[in-house]
């Protein structure tokens, strides 16, 4: 079985692969892969754009793992037609990801998004509202592996949990689940909305003006999600209005965001360029994934984790 990876394995990680019974393993650069490398493989690690057309052409390839969990860049439905299996790497950012959402929690709670802003201007000042985290509610809207460890944390610091995704299976660590339909009549009820939703047509602009001014205007939002699922322009007049506290940003539309946008100038607004998601930790554990994956298609011919849903986008 042939295996191509685009990601540069350590010496550690080569041997792990090349352990498993009938793997013939191939490690390119995606900057010097070409075509020709992609002959005859079956199991492709990681995706590049520049291969998008030789991939699509493939009569071998039968399965892609990417690194990342997002995949709303790479071409779906015409993967789906060639029945290609297409697994991410959700999960594994999910501990760095919960991190720096109990940061910014925690920042706006002790008054920090203040505090940096007075350390720049050298000014030893107090702020009013101190407050905790303590006994405070936090709704997380997209509740997979980022959502549960989010929930774990927050639980750990004496929070309430309630989780909204499509279906209201209960989760570890979510003390109510519930479904999308609630999300509006349910929100208001909250200190912290966390947005943790992926990129799919049914979640674009999710997070828009009726959503916004549903919230507590003692309520905050934060958005680790996807930035296209949030309407910029609701949001930005929800925060000049008061309908909302303030919000805690890792993704926004477009991306950089422009220099023009109010958003850097709003003291209740902490903005972060997209690097919740980057962990020196995050490669060894997508790694892990493709292992167990590996192995199992192997062993029984599936894989087991991340498999990505076609219909949905995640």
């Amino acid at each position: 079985m042939k295996v191509l990876s685009l990601v540069n394995l350590t010496k550690k990680q080569t041997d792990k692969i090349e352990s498993i019974s009938g793997v013939d393993l191939k490690v390119v650069s995606p900057k010097k892969v070409t075509p020709a490398d992609l002959d005859g493989i079956e199991v492709l690690y990681d995706w590049s754009n520049t291969l998008k057309d030789t991939i699509l052409k493939s009569d071998t390839l039968n399965w892609i793992q990417v690194v990342r969990a997002g995949v709303d860049a790479l071409p779906l439905s015409e993967l789906a037609d060639k029945g290609v299996i297409l697994t991410n790497g959700s999960g594994a950012n999910a501990i760095n990801i919960a991190e720096q959402t109990l940061a910014y929690m925690l920042m706006f709670a002790r008054r920090m998004n203040l505090t940096t802003r007075h350390q720049d201007a050298k000014e030893w000042k107090l702020d009013e509202g101190y407050d905790e985290i303590y006994n405070k509610t936090v709704m997380i809207v997209g509740v997979g592996h980022i959502g549960k460890v989010i929930a774990q944390y927050a639980k750990a610091l004496g929070m309430k949990t309630i989780g909204v995704r499509r279906s209201d299976k209960p989760v570890e660590y979510i003390d109510e689940m519930i479904p999308m339909s609630e999300l509006q009549s349910r929100i208001g009820e909250v200190h912290y909305v966390i947005n943790s939703l992926p990129d799919t047509n049914a979640t674009a602009g999710m997070f828009n003006q009726e959503l916004f001014a549903a919230m507590s205007k003692k309520a905050y939002y934060i958005n680790i999600g996807r930035g296209k699922t949030t309407n910029m322009d609701d949001l930005v007049a929800a925060l000049q209005n008061g309908e909302i506290a303030g919000a805690g940003l890792d993704v926004t539309t477009p991306e950089p965001l422009p220099s023009s946008s109010p958003l850097w100038d709003m003291k209740n607004v902490i903005l972060t360029p997209h690097d919740a998601g980057t962990s020196v930790h995050y490669e060894e554990r997508a790694f892990d994934i493709f292992k167990r994956n590996l192995k199992s298609y192997v062993e029984n011919g599936e894989v087991i984790e991340n498999v990505v849903n076609y219909s949905t986008g995640y």
